[in-house]
């Protein structure tokens, strides 16, 4: 691809992930959440396919959109969720979540704008070894993927603990029990 295709590409993808995440916070409907979500996680994927990183694009589209996506619109469907439209946070709640919105945003921005990326290029490599990219996940020292493979695995076990509160029941406060 010439750098003026590569370039509007990546302009076309980054619009379109912006988009589909200001439709995923700003919508009420959960399984419209879910949609934007999945939208927003190919975009991501395509990043990385114009990276050159194409196992981890297939990663990318596998776990993330094959799974946890899936997970949580099995549980949407599944449950009668309702309930969670209807949901009024207090004053409290909506102040904690600023903050922590804030603060995950400060952070993340401290993050971009004090580290040094390097640029690495794989496209003179054959990275389509599955042995070497199975020895590069599981390799703890320089170079290796160990800490980002665990992180995922951590990340699958929140997805279906969110599975799990999504798909429970709510006890009324007359005790009754809602479905």
């Amino acid at each position: 691809m010439t750098e003026t295709i590569t370039t509007a590409l990546f302009y076309l993808f980054s619009a379109s992930a912006i988009g589909l995440a200001v439709a995923l916070v700003l919508t009420r409907k959960i399984l419209r959440a879910a949609v934007w979500l999945m939208g927003v996680l190919f975009c991501s994927a395509a990043f990385y396919v114009m990276l050159g990183a194409e196992f981890l694009a297939g990663i990318q589209v596998l776990v993330y959109i094959g799974g946890i996506v899936v997970l949580l619109v099995f549980a949407i469907m599944l449950t009668s969720s309702f309930e969670l439209l209807d949901d009024h946070p207090s004053v409290f709640r909506r102040t904690i979540g600023i903050i922590a919105a804030g603060g995950f945003f400060a952070a993340t921005a401290a993050a971009l704008l004090y580290t040094k990326f390097p640029v690495k290029s794989y496209r003179g490599e054959s990275v389509s070894d599955v042995t070497k990219i199975g020895k590069s996940l599981l390799n703890s020292g320089p170079g290796g993927y160990v800490l980002p493979f665990e992180v995922i695995s951590v990340l699958l076990l929140a997805a279906l603990i969110g599975g799990i509160v999504v798909a429970r029941k709510v006890v009324d406060k007359d005790s009754e029990v809602k479905s």
